[in-house]
């Protein structure tokens, strides 16, 4: 209990102070870039996460595969070997990238020098993101926060250094700059980190128990990063950038509860494997119970306390969005329950299931983007995401009790309806007393002190 709680803290911490710093760094962006230039960024950074899913096959996805599969002693010799395979694809990829340079850009509407930025970029993103996988899974949560601090801070000192000194037309090139110079100071020193403790670059069992697993894995993050980025792509070439640029700052706010989700999760997520391959399915079934009670007041609160600190951070001309935050948020919260069934599915080996939902939904969520942006402007993308996480959790939920797990399948609907009713209606509750302030902030407090009691009555908190 102490291990799993000391590692879940600092993991939690680690991206507390990582987010804490880009939301308070979220007022001063948006006011220095203005809302063209803050969807002008939003836009790059949407394909630079794309490219580095596409180029680097996002190898350390197996990570914790390997631990199951492999015994100690080999897992550096892995980690060596897949990130070599990595670094062979992405220079493969760019490589085709830059002889069609060109066409490339005029197709996104952008600058040729920025898809050279997102090469890099989406190469220091991919070993900065690998090195704190490998800390996640290796318990070492501590240097894992050392980690994700210093990219906060590297980021946004370097983002107002060369905001200031650029032209405010352009500004949004320092704001770039500044993020693809840290994943590159970040990222290097970390692949090479990785390739000196393994020395093992070529190894054909690796390679294939690696590809088996990652080239479904890759189609899964690629899709469901259009069924998560696709509404701004298609917000931007239906409303322009400063649509884009007010739509970004309500989802990236919004986006703090996801980012607190993902760490929570890459907490429970090796243990879930340990105790599954344990057989202890009383275990694995009472953590997933603390982990959505914690996750149902974490998103109860945020909306409780989300109009108010909204317009601290953003411009006046900003607050438009924020009744679009809640809708953001439920999104969210089905993407959270949807994190049983997946993971169950990777600890089966069933990648191919899971890329194959996701892309299914991810044309379903293109779909209803292009129809209800056009009909109801902005909202619409909103609408649309949240629709297709709901039918992303029915299919892996009817696959995993239907298919794979049968009785076995330790997460029923029994497990997670209750939580998932007290958020809806507490959620309804956001919209009707949207103007008492006062109330929202006692509650948000009243619930936060009952979960805090509960953890301390476990002893563990999640």
């Amino acid at each position: 209990m102490k291990r799993q709680n000391r590692v879940t803290f600092f993991n939690f911490l680690s991206i507390l102070l990582l987010r804490g710093i880009s939301l308070i760094s979220m007022p001063l962006f948006t006011r220095l870039l203005g809302d063209a230039g803050y969807g002008v960024s939003s836009y790059y950074f949407t394909w630079t996460s794309a490219l580095a899913i596409v180029l680097t096959l996002q190898t350390e996805s197996t990570l914790v595969n390997a631990r199951v599969e492999y015994p100690e002693e080999e897992q550096r010799r892995y980690q060596s070997s897949v990130m070599a395979l990595s670094v062979l694809t992405f220079l493969t990829g760019s490589a085709v990238i830059l002889c069609c340079l060109g066409p490339i850009a005029r197709l996104l509407k952008m600058d040729q020098l920025l898809i050279i930025f997102m090469l890099v970029q989406a190469f220091g993103t991919y070993c900065v993101n690998f090195l704190s996988t490998k800390f996640v899974y290796e318990f070492k949560a501590g240097r894992n926060m050392v980690l994700s601090l210093a990219v906060s801070l590297l980021t946004m000192g370097l983002s107002v250094l060369f905001i200031v000194l650029l032209p405010q037309e352009v500004n949004y090139y320092g704001r770039i700059t500044a993020v693809v110079t840290t994943y590159a100071l970040l990222g290097v020193p970390a692949c090479i980190l990785i390739l000196a403790q393994g020395r093992t670059f070529y190894r054909p069992d690796f390679w294939k128990f690696c590809v088996v697993l990652a080239i479904p894995g890759m189609f899964h993050n690629l899709s469901d990063l259009v069924l998560g980025q696709s509404d701004r792509v298609m917000v931007r070439q239906f409303l322009g950038d400063a649509a884009l640029g007010r739509y970004a700052a309500a989802l990236n706010f919004g986006g703090i509860l996801f980012t607190i989700f993902q760490a929570l999760d890459n907490s429970w997520r090796p243990f879930f494997f340990d105790d599954l391959k344990a057989g202890d399915l009383e275990q694995v079934h009472d953590k997933a119970v603390h982990f959505q009670e914690l996750m149902t007041v974490l998103s109860l609160g945020f909306l409780l306390l989300t109009r108010e600190v909204y317009r601290i951070f953003v411009p006046a001309k900003f607050w438009e969005t924020e009744l679009l935050i809640p809708v953001f948020v439920t999104g969210y919260y089905l993407n959270f329950l949807c994190t049983f069934p997946v993971n169950f599915e990777y600890y089966h080996k069933q990648t191919k299931v899971v890329a194959a939902v996701t892309i299914f939904c991810s044309l379903v969520n293109v779909g209803l983007n292009y129809i209800l942006i056009r009909a109801v402007g902005i909202a619409g993308a909103a609408l649309a995401t949240m629709a297709s996480h709901s039918l992303q959790l029915g299919l892996h939920y009817l696959y995993c009790r239907c298919r794979l797990g049968g009785k076995d399948y330790p997460f029923g609907i029994r497990m997670w309806w209750k939580g998932a009713a007290i958020y809806a209606c507490g959620a309804a509750l956001v919209y009707v007393f949207r103007d008492l302030w006062l109330l929202r902030w006692g509650l948000g407090a009243a619930i936060g002190t009952w979960e805090l009691l509960r953890i301390k009555k476990r002893k563990v908190i999640i």
